[in-house]
Parts: C-alpha cells; structure tokens; sequence
C-alpha cells in the first residue's frame, strides 16, 4: 500500500473545498440553530449548529432537513455531527451538550473509557477467533483420522468394502 503526502498548501486548500461545499448545504439562519450556536460557542468558539438544506447539492455527509453540529478543526477537516434521536430526526436539546462530553476525546475520562472499549472489543474479536480456530483444528483431525485410518468390521455379515461402488454383485 502506497501512502501518499500531500505538501501542507495542498491540504490547506482541500480543507477549505471541504468546508465551502458544506456551507453550501446548510444554512445558519435557523432560529433554533443560532440559539445553539450561541451556547455552544461559549464551550468553544470552534462550535456551530446548522440545518442542512432540505436538497444536498454536493457529495458531503450531511443528512437532508437535520440539524448538526460542525466542529472547526485546526489541524484537521471539519468534524460534522447529526443531531438524531437514534437515528430519527430530533430537533436539538439539551441531549447534544452530553453527547459532546461523551465525545470530547482531549478528556482523560473520555480517553479512558474509548481505550477501555476498544479493547472490550478486541478481547472479544480474539475469543471468536480462537473458537474458531479451535472449531476448524477440530474438524481437520476428524478429516485426518477418517483419511488415514481403515475400519473394517469384524461382523461377518457386513463383508468389508472401501465405498458402496467397490461392491461386487453376487
């Protein structure tokens, strides 16, 4: 696999196509949305609430008609978040303050609990794994073992033949 550096004026210049595309999809003047962009800047000046446009024109992860959350990054493109009700369309409250603290990875406990989770799933990825292969080790010595071994019965009136096409009509 190739990786593949782009010089810093490059990523400068993508970030901000990025951004204009997005901007050209939402709008800022919904009441609801300047409410929350007024609370969320007093947590960060880097936090704004929109409302996507009801037609996306361009090929950005916004969904049609919900609000969202943009986070201006410095060092990075701009983080967008989906105000949903699981999955549904919820007009934003006071819920989008607790999902941005459970979100806010520059948090030790937020860190923390990520890292825990993370490995959770690992752990749990590596047990899957080793019935698995445990399930297939299984089932090779059973192919051996019928591969190698004969079983011829010592009961006379089944007379001993490899497979039933090996018989020889009486």
């Amino acid at each position: 696999m190739t990786t593949l550096y782009l010089p810093p004026h490059e990523i400068v210049r993508q970030r901000r196509e990025f951004e204009a595309k997005i901007l050209r999809n939402v709008t800022i003047e919904d009441d609801r949305a300047k409410e929350f962009t007024h609370k969320l800047q007093q947590i960060s000046r880097d936090l704004f609430m929109v409302k996507a446009n009801d037609t996306i024109l361009d090929d950005v992860p916004l969904r049609p008609g919900f609000y969202h959350i943009l986070v201006r990054n410095t060092d990075a493109p701009m983080n967008i978040v989906t105000v949903t009700d699981g999955g549904q369309y919820a007009e934003p409250d006071s819920r989008i303050f607790h999902a941005l603290a459970r979100m806010n990875i520059r948090e030790r406990r937020v860190m923390d609990r990520l890292i825990e989770s993370q490995r959770e799933e690992y752990e749990a990825n590596e047990r899957e794994l080793e019935v698995a292969n445990e399930n297939r080790r299984e089932r090779l010595a059973e192919i051996v073992t019928s591969a190698t071994r004969a079983q011829i019965s010592m009961d006379r009136t089944i007379p001993w033949t490899q497979n039933s096409q090996g018989r020889r009509p009486k």
